[in-house]
């Protein structure tokens, strides 16, 4: 029974977390837009008599899925006629009115390079993978290089030289930043992809080696 609980297991949390991963970014993308649509669904549903409107339940997720696929409708669109027409311009006017709205402007400033840093082409956010002591000099961690020291920190701490990420365990999407020279941070010969898989599994799948499969019976 053991042996059968943890095959049952191994199969069905990927499955778990995939869905859980789908489900925190439907209600996220869709939330802002979901009491305006379903106002709309609502007054439809009244409007037409079809007995909908005594369904709560599926008006909001219908509301949820007609909002989502609205947002996605209109990314391509907005997408393809700034690649078209107005890329520049938009980005200048958008800049120019953001930037100007107190409070506003220091989030979308911070928004906006943070998503130009992760998802430029150009360069890879995470450049190389290394062990470092963290976080005490006894215990080791893995973490990414993401950069070199800013000059203004470089000048109050000689001896760093590396920007480094350390993600947390399962879940690598949080971490520390830590700030190291490039004698403690060892650079090892994991990819980043293998380096997530080791993290998030706790441990458990290591670096280079495929996923054990399931025993026979």
């Amino acid at each position: 029974m053991k042996k059968y609980f943890l095959t049952g297991l191994i199969i069905l949390t990927p499955f778990a977390l995939t869905l859980m991963i789908a489900i925190y970014l439907f209600d996220l993308l869709t939330t802002p837009f979901v009491g305006l649509v379903e106002g709309v669904v609502t007054t439809l549903a009244k409007a037409t008599a079809t007995g909908l409107i005594q369904h709560k339940g599926f008006i909001l997720f219908l509301s949820r899925v007609i909002a989502l696929g609205t947002l996605l409708l209109f990314i391509l669109l907005l997408g393809f006629l700034g690649r078209k027409f107005f890329f520049d311009t938009l980005i200048h006017w958008t800049n120019a009115i953001f930037l100007k709205i107190p409070f506003v402007k220091n989030v979308y400033r911070v928004s906006k390079d943070v998503t130009k840093a992760f998802f430029a082409q150009t360069d890879k956010t995470f450049k190389k993978t290394v062990l470092l002591p963290f976080p005490h000099k006894e215990t080791y961690s893995i973490g990414f290089v993401t950069g070199n020291i800013p000059e203004p920190i470089k000048r109050l701490l000689k001896d760093a030289d590396l920007v480094v990420f350390v993600p947390t365990a399962p879940h690598p999407f949080s971490g520390f930043i830590v700030l190291t020279s490039k004698q403690e941070a060892q650079e090892v010969d994991i990819t980043t992809e293998e380096a997530f898989k080791f993290l998030v599994s706790c441990g458990v799948v290591m670096p280079g080696e495929p996923v054990p499969e399931k025993e026979g019976p």
